[in-house]
């Protein structure tokens, strides 16, 4: 069978494919992976074969202009996802200018290959839409906690001069099956306002972080608690200003514990100088250091907090855009951590909020309960027979 993966250019939209698409090859399948020009090299390094399509989006500074002017309202926390429902379609903008970009260059390449079922990234509506225009099944794959699912209430009418163009009718961008790498207690829960029914297919997380080499000092025991400090590959591109590490570090760094900053290359010039001991780590893949964390701090994005989540490590998320607060809210309810807001998040307030992580039995408690359910999910190889029933008779 052919397997057509689509992602579009943005390595954290990427990775949480990359252990369903090595499964697939794994069981003899034929697998592709198209994306755009600009992500190509990222693909090729996962090992898999890739197809570049259309052309690149300068998402950065797209999301920057876009945080710029949430900033302007004087304050830092993030909108709640009921404010932002108020601005409809627009909510859809970023996904829809990648549609634009890579539409025509996915069915070109698709329409060629001719897969027997495309595989999308839960916001590369292009996908969908030459799943359609080729009658081929569509199965959506989501990062963990499904923000996109939310966005499903818009999508008709973001996609309609696409679908129009094409000569399409309905395209469903929730897919035959929704490939859910994320513990089903942790999920966000069906939304009326969603006009189609989501059929989830739970499967493990298998934590992707790119290609590094694991410092020799993770094979010692630490001499205390170890907490980790990350902002993710994504702040920095968007705005080097949501890049507070340093300031949390700064607030944490004296509690008596071991304070490790994984940090993307290009952000390591955004910190500044740190308390003595800290270790500072570039590319670091986190599923090979959470395990050895008593404790995690970050900005809350999928690929972190799911990577924290398969290690069963508890976590303090400062969210700073809607999505990533919704996945911190979730994390919270759960209670496998806890979350500040922003403009909350005081030298003060983050002490008070690791202490609790690292003192009151719950949270490690919670994200134990989370680890095990995650746990007991099917596999990726075992999800690739989703795919084949999917697939031509």
């Amino acid at each position: 069978m052919r397997i057509l993966f689509t992602a579009w250019g943005w390595n954290t939209c990427y990775y949480p494919l990359v252990p369903l698409a090595w499964s697939a090859r794994a069981a003899g399948h034929e697998v592709v992976v198209a994306t755009q020009p600009g992500l190509a090299a990222t693909v090729r390094r996962s090992g898999l074969p890739v197809a570049a399509v259309g052309t690149d989006v300068d998402a950065g500074a797209m999301m920057g202009g876009f945080l710029q002017r949430l900033a302007d309202r004087g304050s830092r926390d993030p909108q709640g996802w009921e404010e932002m429902r108020r601005f409809g379609v627009r909510n859809c903008w970023l996904n829809v200018a990648v549609c634009g970009a890579m539409a025509e260059g996915l069915w070109e390449f698709a329409s060629r290959w001719r897969p027997d079922v495309i595989v999308h990234e839960a916001t590369t509506y292009a996908g969908p839409l030459v799943a359609a225009r080729l009658g081929v099944p569509a199965v959506r794959h989501t990062w963990g906690i499904d923000y996109a699912y939310l966005l499903r209430e818009f999508e008709e009418e973001a996609l309609a001069p696409f679908r129009e163009a094409w000569d399409l009718g309905p395209v469903e961008t929730l897919g035959a099956l929704t490939v859910d790498p994320c513990p089903p207690s942790l999920q966000l829960p069906e939304s009326a306002a969603v006009p189609a029914p989501v059929r989830r297919l739970p499967m493990r997380y298998v934590p992707y972080n790119g290609p590094g080499r694991p410092p020799r000092w993770l094979l010692e025991p630490p001499g205390a608690p170890r907490v980790c400090v990350t902002w993710g590959m994504s702040s920095g591109r968007f705005d080097p200003g949501q890049v507070v590490i340093d300031q949390v570090i700064r607030a944490v760094a004296g509690l008596g514990v071991e304070v490790v900053a994984a940090v993307a290359p290009a952000d390591r010039a955004l910190l500044g100088p740190l308390p003595p001991g800290v270790r500072v780590c570039e590319d670091i893949p986190l599923h090979t250091l959470l395990p050895t964390c008593d404790a995690l701090i970050s900005q809350g994005g999928l690929g972190t907090l799911m990577t924290a989540l398969a290690a069963g490590v508890p976590q303090v998320v400062v969210p700073q855009t809607t999505d990533r607060l919704v996945n911190a809210e979730q994390l919270t309810r759960s209670g496998a951590g806890l979350h500040l807001m922003p403009d909350d998040a005081t030298p003060a307030a983050l002490r008070a909020a690791l202490t609790r992580l690292l003192t009151e039995p719950a949270f490690r408690g919670g994200a134990r309960r989370l680890k095990a359910e995650h746990d007991a999910l099917a596999t990726p190889s075992d999800v690739v027979g989703a795919l084949e029933r999917l697939g031509p008779v």
